[in-house]
């Protein structure tokens, strides 16, 4: 019979059995317990800061695992981050996927939703047929290494600046006015999500949030968020108000610039939402300087939930799923 367990109380040498038996990449993941990890697994969601993964385990073996990142300004709202299932075992992975919604549920959440790549149709399945999560937007994901990008290095970029924790109804504003009105309860942000995190040091998760300003007006028309885990693959993620759109490609510039004075072998992996009304002129800047996506993902979410029953008979391949981008 199947259990499921908080990674917390799995032991090590199971951990280690799995990666000898499949490849899995224990020592490099996230997936090490340790006594924080105990201690966190009590704590009740409001004041949860880290991230938690379970395991599925029958007969002694491991045949799934899930991460959940909790959403550092919305506490009701959890990502899975991560999903590894072994070799024909999807049955597995909507085990895994129902409890940590029930869990969590139970615990107060409110909405759980993940990114999975559309070429993944079998993981995709799971998520939406299977486990009733929607798809809700599009995400593009642009990676460039350093040779790709040039800059002059005499450009200006006195119209960008740090984002200043007294001006987080404006970015709000600008941030929230942009987005689909459909889609805006899924994505709305509220004046503390644009606050930095009081937690960076212990999560390993380094951003920078910047804002656009009219010299004259003191408008704001843009905000941007510059973020990393390694120091080494960055994410940047930003937001223009219409006909301002233009300066996407002085923000990929500017991103460029401060992160190369960071790191001389670095990658910067910009992300697209098609949740934003003008999600398609941006997309247009990247094919003006020929950058085509390297992935098109689904965006897909779950705020009710609903036991199911579906025949897995078609999933007959082990799948890793893995999304190292941070939550926002």
């Amino acid at each position: 019979m199947a259990i499921i367990k908080n990674l917390a109380f799995v032991s090590s040498e199971s951990l280690r059995r799995l990666t000898a038996n499949c490849g899995f990449e224990y020592s490099s993941s996230s997936f090490v317990p340790s006594w924080l990890d105990i201690f966190h697994y009590f704590l009740p969601l409001r004041f949860k800061f880290l991230n938690e993964s379970y395991a599925v385990i029958d007969n002694g073996k491991i045949y799934g695992i899930i991460t959940l990142e909790v959403d550092d300004f919305n506490r009701k709202k959890l990502k899975i981050s991560r999903l590894f299932l072994e070799e024909n075992s999807v049955e597995y992975g909507e085990l895994l996927i129902n409890y940590v919604v029930n869990k969590f549920l139970a615990k107060g959440a409110e909405s759980f939703y993940v990114v999975v790549d559309e070429t993944d149709t079998k993981i995709l399945k799971l998520f939406d047929d299977v486990c009733k999560f929607r798809i809700i937007a599009d995400e593009y994901l642009f990676t460039l290494k350093k040779s790709d990008f040039s800059y002059d290095k005499d450009q200006s970029f006195e119209f960008i600046r740090f984002s200043k924790n007294t001006e987080n109804k404006k970015i709000a504003e600008l941030y929230n006015g942009l987005i689909n009105s459909h889609q805006l309860p899924s994505f709305e942000g509220n004046e503390k999500y644009f606050k930095d995190n009081i937690f960076v040091g212990i999560k390993n998760n380094v951003s920078f949030k910047y804002v656009l300003e009219c010299e004259k007006s003191k408008k704001i028309f843009g905000y941007f968020v510059i973020s990393t885990k390694n120091n080494k693959d960055f994410i940047l993620e930003a937001v223009l108000a219409p006909s301002y759109e233009i300066y996407f490609a002085d923000i990929v510039k500017f991103a460029r610039y401060e992160i190369s004075k960071r790191n001389s072998g670095w990658a910067l992996h910009i992300k697209i939402k098609s949740c934003f009304m003008n999600y398609k002129v941006l997309l247009d800047v990247m094919e003006s300087y020929d950058f085509k996506p390297s992935k098109k993902s689904k965006i897909l979410i779950k705020d009710l939930y609903k036991t199911i029953k579906a025949d897995n008979s078609l999933y007959d391949k082990r799948i890793i799923f893995n999304d190292i981008t941070p939550a926002y």
